[in-house]
């Protein structure tokens, strides 16, 4: 077994400021489903939740070593609030890296700082070297 760590830092006013300059903004990093949950969410927590979902989307891309671009999408990673209020990944498409066991991920915000702090962890089956 072996693990690959991203992690990721962003200013949640850049992200927002991203969202209201770029309409397809929304289109271009998250998920039909994902965008139902930004929905539901109001005032700070509009904008923090986006935020998150870009940072922690930007983390999974590190750790699996091909940043987004030609390898890795942002609309095949999926982060969805279970059911208690905690963000699970799932990966689809020619985002998925090969022999994934599981992921884990972590989102902190920090709003009165204006940052929000990511980080994804994905355990692989030994022997995956690329995806």
């Amino acid at each position: 077994m072996s693990y690959r760590i991203g992690i990721d830092i962003e200013s949640i006013s850049d992200v927002q400021a991203a969202a209201e300059k770029h309409k397809q903004f929304l289109d271009k990093v998250l998920t039909k489903s994902e965008q139902k949950q930004l929905a539901g969410r109001k005032g700070n927590g509009y904008y923090a939740y986006l935020a998150g979902r870009f940072s922690s989307k930007e983390a999974y891309a590190k750790a699996t070593g091909f940043g987004i671009g030609s390898k890795v999408n942002f609309t095949d990673i999926e982060i969805l609030d279970d059911e208690n209020g905690a963000p699970r990944l799932s990966v689809s498409g020619r985002s998925l890296f090969l022999n994934t066991k599981s992921y884990q991920i972590s989102i902190s915000h920090k709003i009165k700082l204006d940052l929000v702090a990511t980080e994804v962890l994905i355990e692989v089956e030994d022997g995956n070297s690329d995806s």
